[in-house]
């Protein structure tokens, strides 16, 4: 599963489609640093007209030079609400990262189950074939009527299905797998793990304290951040702003040459971007709200698949401990007693099919622990082995 992961962060087309977002932020961080252009303007009065302007005999010639000055902090607000929207973009790529590394681990469990379960509709294809060939020579002895030899035929036949449909399924998997990692058309991958090992599930409430290590929740400060940045700036970008110029003016008729100073000043009497603040204000409230909701939500997640987690560790052991070894016995018990003409056929295939089917039970709810173990994970931030073993929230 290691391999798998450093597969997955280092190819990902997700992951590295997040990092090209960095660099537009990162762009947009230096434009919001950037001081207004000066202006540079040129014009010619009094000319290409009637009398004594026509020509340019009595033409005024000014070429001047202004700058804007931002009021208000605007330059240095700009900079602050680029930087929250950084340190945002910064939180979405942790929790795509977490998204990815879990979606891997469940891609990983997937192929390791159904490699489990091709070897268990392998090894049922081998017990139906021997069934068969022990009812045929049963058949030929004339022990047995031949019924029982179409039935064994049936069963091996429809063994052999369920083997190729598992082997299908397989093959999907490794492709689901492979394209976490960028793959598309994977070579031979097998999985290589203990489905069987199983984590001591901690505490409800030390899961729970641990969820502000939740890239969901943890961004909804920098977003929280974000926006209250975004009404700062809302509320400087009503100050208004100041226009210097200077400038010089040739007076052709008279050959003379004067300067000119200006001042530029916008009256707020009816815009003082009132609007775009009330709107600023308002999403910052909205986000108070939405972060809120998150925590609730990841809570009552925690709690959900806390529980799913337990009932599938539970499962596991039921049918470890107690079910699987007393169907083995009775597989067994009622094989030998057919073969010494003590027991009906139909009743060996009835403790076959419980066999097989308690079997590949176990091996989906071990999918599901795993699964869920996994969710948890993304969830709290941290390996459930590390919460077991400090044992603190």
């Amino acid at each position: 599963m290691n391999d798998a992961l450093a597969a997955a962060l280092k190819n990902s087309p997700q992951l590295a489609a997040f990092s090209w977002e960095m660099r537009a932020r990162e762009a947009e961080a230096l434009q919001a640093g950037l001081l207004p252009n000066p202006e540079l303007t040129g014009e010619v009065e009094n000319v290409a007209g009637t009398g004594d302007v026509s020509g340019f005999s009595a033409s005024e010639t000014t070429i001047g030079f202004s700058q804007l000055f931002e009021m208000g902090g605007k330059r240095a607000k700009r900079l602050a609400l680029a930087g929250r929207n950084h340190d945002l973009a910064a939180w979405d790529y942790e929790a795509a990262r977490i998204v990815v590394l879990t979606r891997v681990r469940k891609a990983f469990i997937n192929v390791l189950a159904l490699q489990k379960e091709r070897d268990l509709a392998e090894n049922l294809v081998g017990v139906a074939e021997s069934v068969f060939e022990s009812v045929s020579r049963r058949v030929k002895a004339g022990a047995v009527s031949p019924v029982e030899e179409s039935r064994a035929l049936v069963e091996l036949e429809t063994s052999r299905i369920d083997r190729d449909q598992v082997v299908r399924e397989l093959a999907i998997a490794v492709r689901r797998l492979a394209a976490t990692w960028g793959e598309t058309s994977p070579s031979k991958l097998t999985a290589e793990g203990d489905l069987e090992s199983l984590t001591a599930a901690p505490p409800l409430e030390v899961l729970t304290g641990r969820i502000e290590q939740n890239p969901d929740i943890a961004r909804w400060a920098a977003e929280i951040d974000r926006r209250r940045a975004a009404v700062e700036l809302a509320r400087a970008e009503g100050v208004p702003d100041l226009t210097i110029g200077a400038g010089v003016r040739r007076l052709a008729e008279t050959d003379d040459t004067g300067f000119i100073f200006e001042v530029g000043l916008p009256l707020p009497l009816f815009d003082r971007n009132q609007g775009r603040s009330r709107a600023a204000g308002a999403r910052l409230r909205r986000a108070e709200e939405e972060e809120r909701d998150t925590r609730i939500r990841i809570l009552t997640e925690i709690s959900s698949i806390h529980a799913q987690l337990l009932a599938a560790r539970s499962e596991v052991t039921a049918l470890t401990k107690r079910i699987l070894p007393r169907a083995d016995e009775a597989f067994l018990t009622a094989r030998d007693a057919y073969q010494r003409g003590l027991m009906r056929f139909t009743d060996v295939l009835d403790t076959r099919r419980a066999l097989f089917e308690l079997r590949a039970r176990y091996f989906r709810a071990l999918v599901r622990y795993h699964h869920a173990k996994a969710d948890l994970e993304q969830l709290v931030g941290e390996s459930l082995e590390t919460l077991t073993q400090t044992g603190r929230p």
